[in-house]
């Protein structure tokens, strides 16, 4: 039973660690979307078909520790392009 556990867990930590690079691309190329320039981020996901909103749903919820490590270093990374108003 133990080695069990270790080997769902090298599992769970071999998905964590190959999806960061997958979910920095795509917050990379949300960020550079035409669509959302200018727009803020309710008015962007409002005017996204049903089918986009549902598979960027899914893209962030289901591997959402990698997405939230991946936004931090995608911010971290980009923190001097940001202006404030």
């Amino acid at each position: 039973m133990n080695s069990e556990w270790w080997i769902v867990g090298s599992v769970l930590v071999a998905g964590f660690l190959f999806m960061i690079p997958v979910q920095y691309r795509y917050i990379a190329a949300l960020k550079k979307d035409r669509r959302r320039r200018g727009v803020d981020q309710e008015t962007y996901f409002n005017k996204m078909s049903f089918q986009e909103e549902e598979l960027h749903y899914n893209t962030q919820i289901m591997f959402l520790p990698s997405t939230m490590v991946a936004s931090w270093i995608y911010n971290w990374r980009h923190k001097g392009g940001k202006t404030t108003k």
